[in-house]
């Protein structure tokens, strides 16, 4: 399954959720390492391993995504 957001092809078990916060521009997920990256709108990254699906479902779900306590720990 490939995935086309905000321009960009994703790779086949990546999924890019663009998000439209002050600091983050969209969060790619891969599904089989299960690593979450975190892009900001200034170009930055931060990536962290061992996110599974459903977590990265209760990330995702979280509004605003800024304020949520597990995002800011494990990614800033």
């Amino acid at each position: 399954m490939t995935l086309k957001t905000s321009g960009q092809i994703s790779e086949p078990d990546e999924f890019i959720f663009p998000v439209h916060t002050r600091t983050i521009a969209e969060i790619r997920y891969d599904i089989l390492n299960q690593v979450m990256t975190v892009v900001y709108h200034d170009g930055r990254s931060r990536t962290t391993t061992g996110i599974q699906g459903p977590a990265m479902l209760r990330i995702l779900a979280q509004r605003p995504l800024e304020r949520s306590p597990f995002l800011l720990q494990t990614v800033i």
